[in-house]
């Protein structure tokens, strides 16, 4: 597992989504550092970390206790995990497995389980068959395909024109993103993340929930719209937050990154006034 740690403070441990890497919270972690820990960390597969070695290994409570390792690793006794999109499932599994760890949870453009139900209309469904029905050769064969799509000049645009990156996304983020796909994501571990993520469901763990929550939703999010999304699980944990953001889609860490760093912030120095007051 590749991650990092920067800054000093109460921990925040940043969660990715899948196909995403670290450099998606660019313009979050350095802002974040100066106030607090800050761990970012590869999904397997993904960015620097190793493939995963068996599909067990991608089931989103066995990255939930990757995360829970990392902390150990840097001797850390709690965080705030911060999740992005399938990170949010990750989150909600590392405080099943370890609430007395979690100070408070973040929840971002993210759901609580079975991702393609909610994910592109339609077509989440559709694309869920599509993948759970092929065979590992097809896979990496329509994988190699899609790279060469993502890696074409027009990519940035297409993307936009189909909402899955948003309308004023920097051709530099974007550009980390493309990176990303075409360089460094393993195919096998890719697929088989993806039906875990469909196959993962953490409603039963919502009503329960006890630690401090901070949700943060899109309206134009194509893939965890805040209708669907955002505002079900808003209703669902007990007394959690939300910030519903109306031009907000699935690449708002890049567009809207001053609002949610500041949302985020706001939510920490409350976790802190509570526990000085405890």
């Amino acid at each position: 597992m590749a991650y990092r740690r920067e800054g000093e403070g109460p921990a925040l441990l940043l969660c990715n989504g899948i196909t995403t890497s670290r450099f998606f919270w660019t313009h979050l972690a350095p802002r974040w550092a100066r106030r607090f820990t800050v761990i970012t960390w590869d999904l397997k597969g993904h960015g620097r970390s190793e493939p995963a070695r068996t599909a067990a290994g991608v089931e989103i409570p066995a990255l939930a206790r990757d995360a829970l390792q990392i902390l150990d690793a840097e001797g850390l006794t709690d965080a705030v995990p911060v999740g992005f999109s399938m990170g949010c499932q990750v989150a909600l599994e590392i405080y099943r497995a370890a609430p007395q760890r979690v100070r408070g949870l973040v929840l971002l453009l993210g759901p609580s389980g079975r991702v393609f139900d909610t994910a592109l209309g339609p077509f989440g469904p559709a694309l869920h068959g599509l993948i759970a029905r092929m065979p590992a050769p097809g896979f990496r064969l329509a994988f190699r395909g899609a790279r060469r799509i993502v890696g074409l000049p027009g990519s940035r645009r297409l993307g936009q024109l189909l909402g899955l990156i948003g309308p004023t996304a920097a051709p530099a983020d974007v550009k980390l993103y493309i990176d990303h796909f075409v360089r460094e994501l393993d195919p096998g571990t890719l697929a088989a993340m993806a039906l875990a993520a469909q196959s993962h469901c953490a409603a039963d763990l919502l009503p329960t929930i006890a630690a401090p929550t901070l949700i943060v939703a899109g309206d134009r999010d194509v893939f965890a719209p805040a209708p669907r999304v955002g505002v079900p699980l808003h209703r669902a944990i007990p007394g959690s937050r939300l910030v519903r953001l109306a031009d907000g889609t699935h690449t708002s860490l890049f567009e809207h990154h001053r609002e949610i760093g500041a949302a985020v912030e706001r939510f920490c120095e409350d976790l802190t006034g509570r526990r000085e007051v405890g």
